[in-house]
């Protein structure tokens, strides 16, 4: 067995845990797989972190939703509407209009939650992560998965938030302190590359920038009790079509 899936089969199960989801976009339906797998082994969980895709699978969650109904969302959104298009604001499609698609699903309020959650997102103005876990929900979680250049920046208390995973794409942050072991779900690990798959300088450029990405977050492993890596590098992170199939990589790869 995987060592970090051992690990998970290990905790004592009279313990809450914490568990960190990280953002990858349409990867993140790994993350759902963790959520049974949790759930399989009768762990508590005390709190949610979640950036960007990571933040959206812990509102819904947190919100009441089965991991089942929330396949569905990831599997029945289209990430690119053409009703979402947007020419007058920061960036190509209105992150806002994503409101009619999750308002009706997550709690109003972060109080209203099951769990408590704490949503990652990016300070565009002072460049700083910040950790949003009181108030209204809907505005941070859209603002966590605003991806930048391609939705626009959320306006939160008239300072301008962008996608958490800018800034903090794995945020074990909220619970270094807490006397709780933390659980990392991963989804943003590079994928392995032949020589012949970076023979152009756009690939190396790309395959660098993913390679420096996960470099940013990799040392945060070492603060988790153990992190479920998952290997879904080889989807695309914005496609809907393969919700399903890596939801199937990673429950898979749980031997759920």
């Amino acid at each position: 067995m995987n060592k970090s899936i051992d690990k998970l089969h290990k905790l004592n199960k009279n313990k809450p845990i914490n568990l960190v989801l990280s953002g990858g976009g349409v990867k993140c339906a790994a993350h759902l797989a963790i959520l049974e797998k949790i759930e399989e082994l009768g762990l508590t969980i005390n709190a949610i972190s979640g950036s960007s895709g990571g933040a959206l699978v812990a509102s819904l969650y947190a919100s009441g939703l089965s991991t089942q109904e929330i396949l569905f969302i990831f599997k029945n959104t289209s990430l690119f509407k053409f009703s979402f298009f947007s020419i007058k604001k920061a960036g190509l499609f209105d992150t806002i209009l994503f409101r009619s698609i999750i308002e009706d699903k997550i709690k109003p309020k972060f109080s209203d939650l099951q769990v408590p959650v704490y949503i990652a997102a990016s300070n565009m103005q002072n460049g700083k992560p910040r950790y949003f876990s009181k108030g209204k929900l809907l505005k941070p979680v859209l603002a966590s998965c605003a991806i930048p250049g391609i939705f626009s920046p959320i306006k939160i208390n008239n300072i301008l938030y962008s996608d958490g995973g800018i800034l903090d794409n794995f945020p074990v942050k909220p619970f270094l302190e807490s006397a709780y072991p933390i659980i990392g779900s991963y989804v943003s690990e590079p994928a392995k590359k032949t020589p012949q798959e970076l023979n152009t300088t756009l690939k190396v450029i790309t395959h660098a920038s993913f390679l420096r990405a996960h470099s940013a977050e990799s040392f945060k492993f070492d603060f988790t009790k153990t992190t479920v890596r998952f290997p879904v590098s080889n989807y695309s992170g914005l496609d809907t079509k393969d919700s399903e199939k890596i939801y199937n990589t990673a429950k898979d790869y749980l031997n759920l």
